[in-house]
């Protein structure tokens, strides 16, 4: 996705696109939760995110550390100039936190986390999206492109340590997943090649196969994190 420019969910991506996203249906479930109401993008971009949280009734609020993206994003609701060490929001007050590929762009990966845990309130959740180690291609291109897109790579994961990241952090996993590049691949040639939106089918049957044989390759992970209250 362009960043430099506005974005609204549902413009560029059809229906049948949405499965080859392997953590789109455990998002909806999570969304479809009567309690979730408030909820912060860490790493809002241009406010994509934003506009599909706003569309499904969702009170959204952004923030990024660039102040064009920030200006972009505004258009889908309340966005703020941050970083994800000193979230500018009280104790408690949101119902989920939503980082998507932007957790490995920051340092301090524990103290983003505890920054996190204070924001929600008790119950609320983390829906944590990252690029992992995993699969060899990613733990290369990492070292030969320590960017991406002008951000600074600052943090590599595994799926079980960023499991283990969480739960030392005081959030309990109740789904998670793994799935393949592919995901990426489809998430970037659409846009570029419209026509190739009728391989879809093909794609996903591809991504299941995948995630049955190869899933300790998997390149990409998802977490729905709870915040327990015992901390």
């Amino acid at each position: 996705m362009d960043y430099r420019k506005p974005a609204v969910f549902g413009e560029n991506w059809s229906p049948s696109r949405y499965r080859v996203l392997p953590h789109f249906a455990a998002e909806q479930e999570v969304l479809a939760r009567p309690d979730i109401r408030r909820i912060l993008e860490i790493g809002c971009g241009n406010g994509w995110n934003m506009s599909r949280f706003a569309q499904d009734g969702h009170t959204a609020f952004g923030l990024d550390v660039v102040p064009e993206r920030v200006a972009l994003a505004v258009a889908h609701g309340p966005a703020m100039l941050g970083d994800g060490l000193r979230l500018p929001v009280g104790d408690g007050c949101l119902d989920m936190v939503y980082i998507q590929h932007v957790l490995h762009h920051i340092g301090d990966v524990e103290r983003a986390l505890a920054e996190v845990r204070r924001v929600l309130r008790p119950g609320g959740v983390l829906f944590l999206i990252e690029t992992v180690e995993d699969n060899p291609i990613i733990h290369w291109g990492r070292r030969l492109y320590p960017k991406w897109r002008g951000d600074e790579i600052n943090a590599l994961f595994t799926f079980a340590g960023l499991a283990m990241m969480l739960s030392d952090a005081g959030f309990r996993v109740s789904r998670a997943g793994q799935y393949s590049i592919l995901f990426w691949l489809w998430e970037v040639l659409p846009d570029l090649f419209p026509a190739m939106e009728k391989l879809t089918p093909t794609a996903v049957a591809v991504e299941e196969r995948l995630q049955r044989v190869g899933r300790q390759f998997s390149a990409h992970c998802y977490f729905a994190a709870t915040k327990e209250a015992w901390l």
